[in-house]
């Protein structure tokens, strides 16, 4: 506690010319951070290092997330800022709305951007928003025809003369507070990303950091923030006709925000909180960090390559790997030059240990960069020698990593009697995120795919420091683990029948149409009472029982398999867009 004093009474005299982060400060003493926050204050003060002086947490939990994102917003006093791809108007995107909208009233600047492309479209609603408070500004990122619910022809001519700059987003997902703490991963503003859906559900991932970094995040934002391709709500044309209108619903109350119990769960949230006063026991004073981000626009390259300062940074990473590469990631699709890079990286370290860590075809939301995945693994496990595992919709600590699930699916098995739902809950990766070498981690927005590596903006926080990445390596391992992945390995294909159909295989990935049904590798569960062992070791197909290549899916030949397999088959032209 004297330490605590001390420290608050030099950040006093240090700020006494500096009102501003004296006010943050002095909110903040309401709050677990409030130590992590003088110090941060004391070192931008004395002009530290961003890449010193920082300290960091992993975020797992959905709700655990949500109930930081709810706590940082409550005590903001300044500035709040707000960067995401996807914002949904469900019962999370209207309650964090809510609580932006009053954190606005009582003064603090509120800045929200998201990109168009998916996020929420009813002009009604971004009409209120636009005119909901003074001190609450949103912008959308790259809006088609310049107008928040655009006609289908006005698509259909964007697709067709601008193509590639309809298709390059803003994936970046940040949340910045009085420029002093921020939040960076994977997660969206949804349902979805915080174990509150009745069907699908994200197992994402974020890091919580409190530093001087943040100055470098808050810089990001305010180069999008400033982008001549976002644009405010009320300079989209049919926003614009209706607030000169002046004829659409006000939302005053969080009851009238229908926020699905929200509000009434976390009205009482006390400063004393136990779920944050956790985090802020967790957090790690941290070697180096450095803020990666793409520039809005993320290329100036012809068509759909062209790379970005994100892809950059991680293949010099990457590059510098010794011993082991841990990657997680929802979509994985490599294309010809990310295989090449790999089979080099490969080729300067042959003993390089490679694992990944992504969706199978029971639990991906995304079956067109699953099918290119299906398409590609055998390349993954035979020319790259990589270890694969593909998440189960219902892994089998589903009760440690989904502990809402119970709620979760009575409210499903309602909707599914109703003919609204077709699924219970089950679990999707969306954490994007790596190790290398057990000393650097890096968790951000990026995917390793295509999309990411040449259209969409990405950003990302690489943490040099032994104890993040040895935490962030458990976090991955444990999702690889037989009760929880199934294991991708080569076949038992009959009279060394696997040669012949690897060089099918082969010339069918150099052609735009692969026809061929079969693949050289599948999906493998551990047999009961066996011990795990590597795909390479003599006992594997011993231990291990294939279960063909769309383990999860219903009984018979499902619509979900058969588009899979088409696009598959035809898929290869549109690998640039996964």
């Amino acid at each position: 506690m004297i330490k605590i004093f001390l420290s608050y009474s030099l950040c006093l005299t240090l700020l006494a010319g500096s009102p501003a982060l004296a006010r943050t400060a002095a909110r903040f003493n309401h709050s677990p951070f409030q130590p992590v926050v003088n110090e941060t204050i004391r070192a931008v003060a004395e002009n530290a290092s961003p890449a010193k002086d920082n300290s960091v947490q992993i975020l797992n939990n959905g709700k655990e997330a949500l109930r930081l994102r709810v706590h940082l917003i409550r005590h903001a006093t300044k500035r709040i800022d707000i960067q995401t791809f996807i914002w949904t108007n469900d019962e999370v995107g209207r309650f964090m709305m809510y609580e932006l909208i009053e954190a606005a009233k009582r003064g603090v600047n509120v800045r929200i951007l998201a990109d168009h492309f998916v996020s929420h479209r009813d002009p009604e609603i971004i009409a209120f928003l636009a005119t909901a408070h003074s001190n609450l500004k949103i912008k959308h990122y790259r809006p088609a025809a310049g107008q928040i619910k655009p006609s289908k022809i006005s698509v259909f001519l964007k697709t067709l003369f601008q193509f590639k700059a309809l298709n390059q987003r803003m994936h970046n997902k940040v949340m910045i507070v009085d420029g002093v703490a921020a939040v960076t991963g994977g997660r969206n503003i949804e349902n979805t990303y915080y174990n509150l859906s009745t069907e699908l559900n994200f197992k994402d991932r974020d890091i919580f950091v409190i530093g001087p970094v943040v100055e470098q995040i808050a810089r990001s934002f305010n180069a999008f923030w400033s982008f001549k391709h976002s644009v405010a709500s009320q300079e989209l044309k049919d926003v614009a006709a209706i607030i000169k209108q002046n004829d659409f619903n006000r939302y005053d109350t969080c009851e009238s925000f229908y926020t699905g119990g929200l509000c009434e769960n976390t009205a009482k949230y006390p400063d004393s909180d136990p779920a944050i006063q956790n985090i802020a026991d967790r957090m790690i004073r941290v070697k180096h960090v450095e803020f990666i981000a793409d520039n809005p626009g993320k290329n100036r390259a012809l068509w759909l390559r062209g790379n970005g300062a994100m892809t950059k940074r991680l293949m010099q990473i990457l590059q510098k790997a010794e011993k082991e590469i841990i990657v997680q990631s929802p979509y994985f699709v490599l294309n010809n030059a990310a295989r090449k890079f790999f089979e080099k990286v490969k080729k300067n370290r042959p003993d390089l240990h490679m694992v990944v860590s992504t969706n199978s075809f029971g639990s991906t939301d995304n079956t067109a960069a699953y099918s290119a995945n299906y398409r590609l693994r055998s390349c993954y496990i035979e020319a790259l020698a990589l270890d694969v595992f593909e998440y189960m919709p219902h892994p089998g600590n589903l009760a440690d990593v989904f502990p809402s699930f119970p709620e979760m699916a009575a409210r499903a098995a309602g909707k599914i009697r109703n003919g609204e739902q077709t699924r219970k809950p089950f679990l999707c990766i969306h954490a994007k995120s790596l190790v290398v070498d057990d000393h650097i981690a890096c968790i951000g927005s990026y995917n390793l795919d295509p999309r990411s590596q040449n259209l969409n903006s990405e950003v990302g926080l690489i943490i040099e420091d032994e104890r993040v990445a040895k935490m962030l390596k458990a976090d991955i391992l444990k999702d690889c683990r037989p009760e929880n992945s199934w294991v991708i390995a080569r076949k038992k294909l009959p009279l060394s029948a696997d040669t012949l159909n690897g060089l099918i295989e082969g010339l069918m990935r150099l052609s735009p149409v692969d026809l061929w049904p079969i693949r050289n590798t599948s999906s493998f569960a551990l047999r009961t009472g066996k011990a795990p062992v590597a795909p390479d070791h003599p006992e594997f197909y011993i231990n291990y029982e294939d279960v063909g290549s769309f383990p999860g899916s219903p009984p018979g030949l499902s619509p979900k398999e058969i588009t899979t397999r088409i696009y598959k088959a035809v898929g290869g032209m549109a690998t640039p867009l996964l």
